[in-house]
């Protein structure tokens, strides 16, 4: 059993430096709010410094013994078929009892239980945990890791997937490790201390954390102390989440998780304090947000198929509980939620993969299994496929998870559609169709850069593409690596130098103003392709450099026979341009030479993948792990990242302003005849 020593290092940073960080980070954020957002924000301060002067503790939201609040969740008959998801939640008993639960790539190791809810396992020291919530710089905070390690610990959703296997199993000790921690974490939390407080969307996902383990105890293992004692948790949740809720340009998935959390709450515990107005307020917040998160189109307005996918499992969960209660939801969330499906299927290869498109955090609502979760996207569009009976929506098969025995196992899916699509709201043009005997799977970004003013989870992409060969990802996203602490790092993985685009100068189509925040925004748009037989087109521009540097950038995407072309052009009046790259990205799976002016690519079981033919007017340069400035850098999942080979082509004539590059793919193996039309 490993064991950690817990201490509180003392902070040696620079107070001027953190303080200007701060004034810095305050100055843009208010450059983003509207004058109603201003006065919204006055209040908030005023009711958050009130609060910090009251003497809150249980005490204050003791509701008594009474009846124990649960989603009501049943366990199928036998379970015990499903060897795997019984072995997933084997895995998460064992480390989380013995030591060694991994959470966004870190261990949490054994320790004394009131101290791992402030356990910071980057830089090992404790958050305060005295301190008001509000009063707790955890915005890079020096001396410490990305908060969002310890809020992810805190959402406790390793509890639910042991206690389910307590309920198969029978054993009582899983069923009082599950209770002890509730506990623990109720004992080392008091309102509203310390760090875990801080976050609305924290709270929410912790409210249905308890509620779903308690879906699978039963009331007998439940001393009085210890129901009185979840009652007044949940309590306190509900009204800090009504309290303080996401608004004007911070309310992107954060408002639909607070509103579930509310609604959730105020359903399932109806005796509690101001439960009706709760339940009132979540529904309302809920059919309110739907539209404003999801484009007409389905696309997440936040731009991320990972985002919109944790939107959609929220929105699921409170559709099923409300079918439950009797309450249903209107059928136009169902129709919303259809098209946000539709959107996904399109962009999910036979391997059930997805571009990986703007910010992942790894956010989710039920945790099954140890690690990071490769398809969770298609798994959320199992569970909606089965919700709203709609088998075209399925994906390819997935691993059998928590939230299947809510939702259900996905129908029997349907062919992958086929042809090209554009989602013209969201901003995607989707290419699916066969290229030499390949399933191809490719997209272009002609959309907004992310959601409100602040577009606070997009990346500056505009224009980027991504490729999927069979199942393979090959032109990829960058990802995203870190938040709050993530600093330059933060902002390479936002830029468009980490995309699959055009850059100038070293400059980004948009521009940054903080870890979620853009000051300019780059304005793109699709143009009408012209489609022939055999042929497929797709072309559009973005006016991100117009401001600094006079230009438009366009960008066709042709697709003809046994090759995809990318022809980038730059209009304008000007007379010289700044330094242009155009950037490429591969999965780091795939070896990528260059030889003779030509980009060869290759994976782990063809020598000969496709091979990158650049304009002759072009020079080609390959990197791979660099850091000043950084370059081939690839983060598989948050908190991580490796090294992933980049091609770089830079022009090498004087006067051009428009370039070709060619991607000549390698026949299959089963290739059985020409194109597809």
């Amino acid at each position: 059993m490993t064991q950690i020593t817990f201490h509180s290092a003392p902070d040696k940073s620079p107070q001027k430096s953190r303080l200007a960080q701060r004034l810095t980070w305050y100055a843009n954020r208010l450059r983003a709010m509207s004058v109603p957002e201003v006065g919204h924000r006055v209040v908030e301060q005023i009711n958050r410094r009130s609060a910090s002067l009251r003497p809150y503790g249980w005490a204050a939201f003791d509701e008594g013994t009474g009846p124990i609040p649960r989603l009501p969740i049943a366990l199928p008959d036998p379970i015990h078929n499903q060897r795997r998801l019984v072995a997933d939640w084997s895995a998460v008993a064992d480390a989380a009892t013995a030591g060694g639960l991994e959470l966004l790539g870190q261990t949490w190791p054994h320790g004394p239980v009131q101290e791992m809810w402030h356990w910071d396992p980057i830089s090992r020291r404790i958050w305060p945990r005295e301190a008001y919530c509000f009063g707790i710089d955890h915005r890079g905070a020096s001396g410490y890791g990305d908060v969002k390690f310890v809020w992810e610990y805190n959402r406790l959703q390793f509890l639910p997937p042991i206690a389910a296997l307590a309920a198969v199993t029978g054993r009582d000790d899983r069923t009082a490790f599950c209770l002890q921690q509730l506990e623990s974490w109720i004992d080392a939390n008091p309102p509203f201390k310390g760090v875990n407080w801080g976050s609305g969307i924290e709270l929410a996902l912790r409210a249905i954390s308890i509620l779903t383990v308690l879906a699978f105890v039963e009331d007998s293992a439940i001393s009085a102390a210890l129901n009185r004692k979840l009652r007044a948790c949940l309590a306190a949740h509900a009204f800090w989440l009504d309290r303080y809720p996401s608004k004007h340009s911070s309310a992107n998935n954060h408002r639909v998780a607070e509103a579930a959390g509310l609604f959730l709450i105020g359903t399932l515990a109806p005796d509690l304090k101001h439960a009706d107005t709760y339940a009132v307020r979540g529904r309302r917040a809920l059919f309110a947000e739907v539209e404003r998160q999801f484009h007409e189109d389905g696309v997440g307005a936040e731009q991320s198929p990972t985002y919109g996918s944790f939107t959609i499992e929220l929105y699921l969960l409170c559709a099923w509980l409300a079918d439950h209660v009797d309450k249903p939801f209107p059928s136009s969330m169902a129709r919303r939620l259809g098209r946000a499906g539709e959107y996904l299927r399109w962009i999910t290869d036979p391997a059930s993969n997805q571009p990986r498109i703007g910010d992942d955090d790894e956010g989710r609502i039920f945790s099954s299994r140890q690690g990071r979760e490769t398809h969770y996207v298609s798994s959320v569009l199992g569970c909606l496929a089965s919700y709203l009976k709609r088998p075209d929506l399925a994906p390819p098969a997935t691993p059998p998870h928590l939230r299947n025995l809510i939702f259900g196992a996905p129908p029997r899916r349907r062919p992958a559609p086929k042809g090209t699509r554009s989602f013209d709201a969201g901003g995607y043009t989707v290419m699916r169709n066969e290229i030499v005997g390949r399933n191809a799977l490719l997209v272009m970004d002609h959309g907004p850069l992310g959601h409100l003013s602040i577009a606070a989870h997009g990346h500056a992409d505009a224009l980027a593409l991504w490729l999927h060969l069979d199942d393979q990802p090959v032109l990829v996203d960058a990802g995203t690596f870190l938040y709050h602490s993530g600093s330059r790092w933060r902002d390479h993985f936002r830029s468009t130098s980490a995309h699959n685009t055009l850059s100038l100068g070293g400059a980004s189509s948009s521009t940054m103003a903080g870890a979620f925040n853009w000051s300019h925004k780059a304005r793109a748009w699709r143009e009408q392709p012209a489609i022939g037989a055999g042929e497929y087109e797709m072309a559009a521009g973005h006016n991100g450099y117009q401001r600094g540097f006079g230009v438009i950038h366009r960008r066709k995407v042709s697709v003809t026979d046994n090759r995809i072309s990318v022809k980038d052009t730059l209009l304008g009046d000007f007379t010289q341009l700044p330094a242009v790259e155009i950037g490429f990205l591969f999965h780091p799976d795939l070896d990528v030479t260059v030889e003779a002016g030509a980009v060869c690519v290759a994976s782990k079981t063809e020598h000969h993948l496709l091979c990158m033919m650049p304009d002759p007017g072009l020079s080609a340069s390959l990197y791979r792990a660099e850091t000043s400035p950084p370059r081939g850098w690839y983060s598989p999942s948050f908190g991580e990242k490796c090294p992933a080979s980049m091609v770089v082509l830079r022009p090498n004539r004087e006067g051009d302003r428009s370039w070709t590059t060619q991607f000549v793919i390698s026949r299959s193996s089963a290739w059985q005849g020409p194109l597809s039309p």
